[in-house]
Formats: structure tokens, C-alpha cells, sequence
């Protein structure tokens, strides 16, 4: 199983309404990825991939990044809280420069 962001859900979810009519829990989801997503689909996925390149950040977590757009070091520490990676203080501030080419 891939891991998706919110603003993939809700394309992937708004092209599928398109085509049949969606169940409860996805009419739910749906209208949550509408509230909560703050990039499109297609700069979520951006933002994915400039940060994969910085240490060993894993789909996982720049996913996880792209839905929060953190704003300082203690928000991308609190992302990585429970992985067995964390990384080094260089790495949160490389992650934070990135992450504001999209705020």
C-alpha cells in the first residue's frame, strides 16, 4: 500500500464521484480532504519528492510533512516522534526551507 496525501485523496476521490456515486465513508473522506488539504495534488507530490532527498526521509513521513506543511523544528520532531529515524537538526531546517517554498 502506497502512502497518499489529503490533496491526493481528495482528487483521486473527486474523479471517482465523477464516475459512481461514492459510499458514506467516502463522501465523509472526501469532504474532509476539501476542508483540511492545503496544496493540490499535484504540488503535494512536489514537495514529496524534494524532501525524500534530504537524509532518509521516507514516503511515510514527507507525506505526513505535505499534509502539515510544519512551521517550525518542533512540529517536524513531533512527525518523526514515533520512527526509529529522527533526523539531525541540519536535516529539520533543510525539511523547514523546503516545506516554506510552499506555504
Amino acid at each position: 500500500m502506497k502512502p497518499v496525501t489529503i490533496s491526493e485523496v481528495k482528487q483521486i476521490l473527486t474523479k471517482l464521484r465523477k464516475e459512481e456515486e461514492l459510499s458514506r465513508e467516502q463522501s465523509i473522506a472526501l469532504e474532509h480532504s476539501k476542508r483540511v488539504a492545503k496544496l493540490s495534488a499535484k504540488k503535494a507530490r512536489e514537495l514529496i519528492t524534494k524532501l525524500k532527498k534530504i537524509g532518509k526521509i521516507e514516503e511515510k513521513q514527507a507525506c505526513k510533512i505535505a499534509d502539515l506543511l510544519p512551521k517550525s523544528k518542533d512540529e517536524v520532531v513531533a512527525i518523526f516522534a514515533k520512527e526509529t529515524y529522527i533526523p539531525s537538526d541540519d536535516e529539520i531546517e533543510k525539511i523547514l526551507e523546503v516545506v516554506r517554498e510552499y506555504i
